[in-house]
Formats: C-alpha cells, sequence, structure tokens
C-alpha cells in the first residue's frame, strides 16, 4: 500500500516520490490565523511583495484573540483585516478555532495540500488531507507564490486495531500513540493512521489524534478517507476530486504498521504537567491533587462530541465548589449543536461556563491560570506557562476524565477511569 502522504505529492511530480527528495506542490488552501496573520502580512510588506499569487486560496481565521481583550490585540485585528482587504483575502471572524472552521467551511479536501500559519493545522490530516503547519514566513512565501517546496518525509505507520472500551477514548488513545512515540519520535516525519479500527472512529475521534500528529514533531498526519468521514465531508460541502487518491473503504491491501496499537488495550490515561508524553493511566495515581479549574475545549477538545462526553460523565452532578469548569467550543457551529440539543444547558446546570468559541484558556486568555493553581485539561499542550502561569500545574486528559474531576475537586476522581 503507497503512502497516503506520498500518493498526495505525486498529484504534482507525476511519478513516485522517495524520502529525502525535495519536490514543489501546489497549495490548495492557505491559512493564518490573528496571531501570525500580521505577521504574514509584515513579511510580504517589508520585501515589496504585493502580486500573490495565493490570495485566493488564503483564509485568515480570527481566533486566537477573539474576540479582543486588549487595544494590543484588537490592533492585531485592525492590521489583519487592511493586508486582507489591500489583496482580497477572506477574513473570517468569531465563528471559532481555524482547524475546526475550515473543514467546516468545506476547504480542507481530501488529496489536497493545505498549509497553515499554526502547528495543529496537521488536524486537518483526518479529512485525507496533506494539512502542515509552518511558520508565518514561510507561510508568507507560500501566500506570494501558491507553492511549497518541501523535503519527502519519511512515514510513520500507525496501524488500528479493535475497538476502545468505555470508559476510554480518542483522548486517551491520542496519547497512548505519543507516549510511544514520544515528542520527537517522529520529528520532520509523516504519520499515518490505517487499520480496521479507523471505521469505529468518529470524525471527531479522527480529528483529535490527527491533532496530535504535532505533539510527536511530525510535519503531518492523515488518515484514509472511509465512508465515515466521505458523509462528514459531504455535508460540509467538500469537493472530492481527488479522494481517490486517500480513499480506503476497507477493501484494500493491508498495510504494513510501523507501530500496532491494539485499542482494547487503551486505558483512560492522563499526561503529567510540562509534558504532553509523560503519561500514567489514572487508575495507577495514587496522590489526591485538588484542583482549581477544569478545560474542555480547544482544536483538540471542543466538538460536540467531547461536550457530550463530558454532560454523560457529570451524570447531572454539579461542579465542586473549589473547582471552576470553562467550556469553549472549537466553532460557532459546535456551540449552536450543543445549545440545541440541551447539551450546553446540562453543562450550564452543572455549574460550567461556556466560552466564546475560540482558543480560549488553552492559551490563558480568557480562564488563564494562576499561581500554583492546577488544572485538567482537554487540550493538547501542557508545557509551562502555556495557559497562564509558569508556575501553574496542568494534567491532560479526556473530556470524560475531566468532567469527573470538575464534580469531585480533585484528581484523580471516582469515576475518572478508576
Amino acid at each position: 500500500m503507497t503512502y497516503l502522504t506520498y500518493r498526495v505529492l505525486e498529484r504534482f511530480t507525476s511519478r513516485k516520490v522517495h524520502a529525502g527528495e525535495i519536490v514543489t506542490v501546489d497549495v490548495d488552501a492557505i491559512m493564518a490565523h490573528d496571531g501570525s496573520g500580521p505577521v504574514v502580512g509584515r513579511a510580504l510588506d517589508r520585501h515589496g511583495i504585493h502580486d500573490l499569487a495565493g490570495a485566493a486560496r488564503t483564509v485568515f481565521i480570527f481566533d486566537h484573540f477573539f474576540p479582543p481583550t486588549s487595544a494590543a490585540e484588537a490592533n492585531l485585528h485592525i492590521e489583519a483585516r487592511a493586508f486582507a482587504a489591500r489583496h482580497g483575502i477572506r477574513v473570517v471572524q468569531g465563528q471559532g478555532i481555524a482547524h475546526q472552521v475550515l473543514p467546516e467551511m468545506g476547504l480542507v479536501r481530501p488529496g489536497t495540500v493545505v498549509v497553515g500559519a499554526d502547528s495543529h493545522t496537521c488536524t486537518g490530516g483526518a479529512f485525507g488531507a496533506l494539512a502542515i503547519g509552518l511558520g508565518a514566513t514561510d507561510v508568507a512565501a507560500v501566500l506570494a507564490t501558491g507553492r511549497l517546496w518541501l523535503e519527502v518525509p519519511e512515514v510513520i505507520r500507525v496501524r488500528l486495531t479493535g475497538r476502545l472500551a468505555e470508559p476510554a477514548s480518542a483522548q486517551d488513545l491520542a496519547l497512548h500513540i505519543l507516549t510511544a512515540i514520544g515528542t520527537d519520535g517522529a520529528l520532520g516525519m509523516a504519520l499515518e493512521f490505517v487499520g480496521p479500527a479507523i471505521t469505529h472512529l468518529r470524525v471527531a475521534d479522527r480529528m483529535k489524534i490527527a491533532n496530535h500528529a504535532t505533539e510527536m514533531g511530525a510535519v503531518s498526519g492523515m488518515f484514509p478517507v472511509d465512508r465515515v468521514s466521505r458523509k462528514w465531508l459531504t455535508e460540509h460541502g467538500a469537493d472530492l476530486k481527488y479522494v481517490g487518491l486517500v480513499s480506503d473503504d476497507g477493501d484494500g491491501e493491508d498495510p504494513v504498521a510501523d507501530l500496532a496499537v491494539e485499542l482494547a488495550d487503551v486505558v483512560p490515561t492522563v499526561a503529567l504537567p510540562d509534558r504532553p508524553d509523560l503519561t500514567r493511566p489514572v487508575a495507577a495515581l495514587d496522590a489526591v491533587i485538588a484542583v482549581d479549574q477544569v478545560f474542555i475545549g480547544s482544536c483538540a477538545g471542543g466538538r460536540l462530541e467531547d461536550f457530550h462526553d463530558a454532560a454523560a460523565a457529570l451524570a447531572g452532578r454539579t461542579i465542586a465548589s473549589g473547582t471552576r469548569m470553562y467550556i469553549g467550543p472549537a466553532s460557532a457551529t459546535v456551540l449552536h449543536e450543543a445549545t440545541a440539543d440541551g447539551t450546553i444547558a446540562a453543562l450550564q446546570k452543572a455549574g460550567a461556563t461556556v466560552l466564546p468559541p475560540g482558543c480560549g484558556a488553552c492559551l490563558g486568555r480568557v480562564g488563564a491560570l494562576g499561581d500554583g493553581e492546577v488544572c485538567v485539561s482537554a487540550q493538547n499542550r501542557n508545557f509551562s506557562g502555556r495557559s497562564g502561569s509558569s508556575s501553574a500545574q496542568i494534567y491532560l486528559a479526556s473530556p470524560t476524565v475531566a468532567a469527573a474531576v470538575a464534580v469531585a475537586g480533585t484528581f484523580p476522581a471516582t469515576g475518572a477511569g478508576r
């Protein structure tokens, strides 16, 4: 079975590609957000580059600093809007996180190349796209030329078998894979997730797993497109012109794996502070720690299914008096759906505070952590200072575990995989 990554690249080379060679490809979609967009614009303006070949394929999505909480953040928006207006670039604001909004807009298409000025652009690999996060100046070059040159990466193929056993979730699976590979075990490589278990994973689950590819050092993390993801893509108006390059409906050749993961072996897991790959089974935790904050949101944990899982774990109970809980919808669409089906009301009844769609507490803006505080979060990063004070401690866990912790007010908590 030819690597999915290579199939996409061979769209442009019309020949077989090999790891280590340099290729140049057209880029089908380009993204920058309100933090990186101004940097992209300054780089191009500084060099007097005004004819932008990729402008029509570019979207600026305001998610990191929306709504702005300071004049400095508002000025970033003014700068990004002005640059976009000069070049005919589409601006999307108030709709949520780029990595959720782009697929919802039908702009992450199977078999295409997507480049974003954010490391978690790899989330788009859930839809069979070669989705790559780059620095802002690199994206400036892509915007100017409409093309990307890159070294063909080596590929790590992760074969998934079996089914997750409750209460284990896709977040636990992502942490399981991250622990096996390490934070630099896939440095500069491409990850591909294959195997019969994929059909049992929701689209939201695949997005969560692909989202973690960058935490392993990978440039991308791709899933083949099957009946489940094809249905989602069709519902969101995505062009399926190149879907044949990355399709797998379970009838093809069984690929050789570099890492085999049996989903039945995955258990509720927590990543200890400062290291997303320093994990422990929740059941193995001994010390009881008071928890100040729980966050269920971000581009890793802010989808409708995540809120369903959290509400189910709450089971009508209320959040502990010494603990605050924030809900961060990944998009306005997610917020609308979770409101319509009663999930938001259930979370609010339990005592949770709902944040505007966007990156929110993950970045330490709305819902920042203070000195020495402890947080259990369904986000993807827990480095020192990630979500506020550098002395705060962030544990990474699934929405199910995080919600159980919010009720108990301590970590670990009864019902959180123990």
